[in-house]
């Protein structure tokens, strides 16, 4: 399965050269309702479920991925303002990426009596992030690799990098990113992003 990761310039050099991308936890992701999507109006299922993430963030980990790089609100939001780039990756394995449910109300606490209620706010988010068309994978955060106080999965033969594409207003060329490839990457395409001409999305650049 072909999926997307958005970076800056600086760190996606960094990770380019170290052959991986960075994980997330989850009480350090950008929407406030991550493992919250139940209606806590009850004062017990709000603690409940704050245990539970506060529980979840010091275990597992999360690798967030895009079925598509064409949105220019995700370049915008995750590469810098388009000055980044964006990678593709082909995941598969028994652990690879799930994709994310979309959800216009938050569920109802009779949820919480489902043995499975855990993975299903794990892969919800509300409906006006849909334009991400997001896929996770999850895992322990003692499976990844620790670095400076952050968590990084390697590339492998189940996440290989097989394309690097620059910012439509990155100052980065071909040469920049060339020359932090890795030799098992070396032949990874290298392409440059530009906005359409009739829509709005963000297309390769091909007399660049």
């Amino acid at each position: 399965m072909k999926l997307y990761h958005y970076m800056d310039e600086h760190y996606g050099l960094k990770n380019l050269s170290n052959r991986r991308i960075k994980v997330s936890t989850f009480d350090n992701l950008n929407d406030p309702f991550e493992l919250l999507g139940i209606n806590t109006k009850d004062r017990g299922v709000r603690a409940r479920l704050q245990r539970m993430k506060n529980a979840v963030s010091k275990e597992f980990g999360i690798l967030c991925f895009s079925k598509i790089w064409s949105n220019p609100v995700q370049w915008a939001h995750y590469a810098n303002n388009h000055r980044g780039m964006c990678i593709e990756l082909e995941v598969k394995g028994i652990d690879a990426a799930r994709r994310v449910e979309y959800v216009n109300e938050r569920f109802d606490d009779a949820l919480m009596g489902d043995v499975n209620f855990p993975k299903k706010l794990l892969l919800s988010k509300f409906k006006h992030w849909q334009y991400e068309e997001e896929y996770r994978k999850i895992g322990q955060l003692k499976k990844f690799k620790y670095e400076d106080g952050l968590y990084f999965e390697p590339f492998s033969h189940e996440m290989k990098l097989r394309k690097v594409i620059i910012g439509c207003q990155s100052k980065l060329v071909r040469g920049d990113v060339f020359g932090h490839l890795s030799k098992e990457d070396s032949d990874v395409p290298i392409i440059y992003a530009r906005a359409a001409f009739k829509s709005f999305k963000i297309v390769e650049h091909k007399n660049k």
